[in-house]
């Protein structure tokens, strides 16, 4: 069995609905209780399966205060690291190897990064955009949070 295929069967025996995106690469969402839905694209590389989610676009302001917390924040992680692309736009990264891959990690890696969202992104979006006081952070109907 390749690799493709064992992570396939892994999404699979953890009931993940996963878009196949091409040969080695997969789509799923992560249900997160602050943000909602978190895609994840996963893919199966020679000897690593990767993992890239969208967190949120570049902040509007204290952007430096956003990148520190977010820093501070990789420090205390395991598995999953934030990094920032080239617009400032935020990102969770992690990196698993195949040859330890089964479905309890995969599931494991994918409920670590649903619990990082769910510490960081209230934090990170208050200091990085006017938010109104009293604003409450949820989901928006129907954004996958079951």
């Amino acid at each position: 069995m390749t690799g493709a295929d064992a992570i396939a069967g892994h999404l699979a025996e953890i009931g993940l609905d996963a878009e196949r995106r091409g040969p080695r690469e997969w789509a799923v969402q992560v249900p997160c209780s602050k943000r909602g839905a978190v895609g994840v694209l996963l893919r199966a590389r020679e000897r690593t399966l990767s993992m890239q989610a969208f967190i949120m676009r570049g902040p509007d302001r204290a952007h430096e205060d956003v990148y520190r917390r977010l820093l501070q924040k990789n420090l205390a992680t395991r598995h999953w690291r934030f990094a920032i692309d080239a617009v400032g736009d935020v990102h969770a990264l992690a990196d698993a190897p195949l040859a330890a891959l089964d479905g309890d990690l995969l599931d494991g890696l994918l409920g670590a990064l649903s619990a990082l969202v769910d510490e960081t992104y209230e934090s990170i979006v208050r200091t990085g955009f006017d938010v109104p006081e009293g604003t409450e952070f949820r989901p928006p109907p129907g954004a996958g949070t079951d």
